[in-house]
């Protein structure tokens, strides 16, 4: 079988490339879309700047999310759902800079452990259940929402929340003892 040029694969063909990766496929999808992702975040109120900041972040997060591309779906549909996400994103942690954080507005009772070493979180992580752990892999490394975490997990949106919530609680115990 012959293989397409990558300037002449569908946009489809060019995520699946990248998940094989083919890191020019990216460079071909940019030229195809960035403008639409521009227009798009223009369209929702933000300056040419912040637009072009969350052009960047929607691609890097193409990049990021590569091997979760289902090619049933259309690649400018999964383009425009990061391009959603990463609006609304942008838009809390702008509203965010004006404000410090105050741990008494976080959904759990204590500040997040402090970890400073990937081999503790590591060790640490390993401490908990299997479902805790990935929960908290699917929440803070794969940076899932809450519905699709639920999905993955077979249960209840709340159920992840809390399932998340116990996570956290049990390391900071965790870490507190250390």
């Amino acid at each position: 079988m012959i293989e397409k040029k990558l300037e002449d694969q569908t946009d489809e063909e060019l995520l699946i490339s990248l998940a094989d990766g083919e890191t020019k496929a990216l460079d071909y999808l940019y030229l195809r879309h960035s403008g639409r992702v521009l227009a798009y975040a223009k369209k929702r109120g933000l300056s040419a700047e912040k637009a072009d900041e969350v052009l960047q972040i929607v691609f890097m997060q193409v990049f990021r999310k590569k091997h979760l591309y289902d090619p049933k779906h259309k690649a400018l549909a999964w383009i425009y759902v990061i391009t959603r996400s990463e609006l609304k994103d942008y838009r809390k942690k702008e509203n965010r800079t004006d404000l410090e954080w105050d741990d008494k507005l976080s959904q759990t009772e204590a500040p997040s452990p402090n970890i400073e070493h990937e081999e503790e979180a590591s060790v640490l992580l390993n401490e908990l259940k299997p479902r805790e752990q990935e929960a908290l892999r699917l929440r803070y490394l794969d940076e899932l929402e809450y519905d699709e975490m639920a999905r993955r997990m077979k249960t209840s949106d709340s159920n992840i929340r809390q399932l998340v919530s116990r996570a956290l609680k049990a390391l900071r115990r965790k870490n507190e003892r250390r």
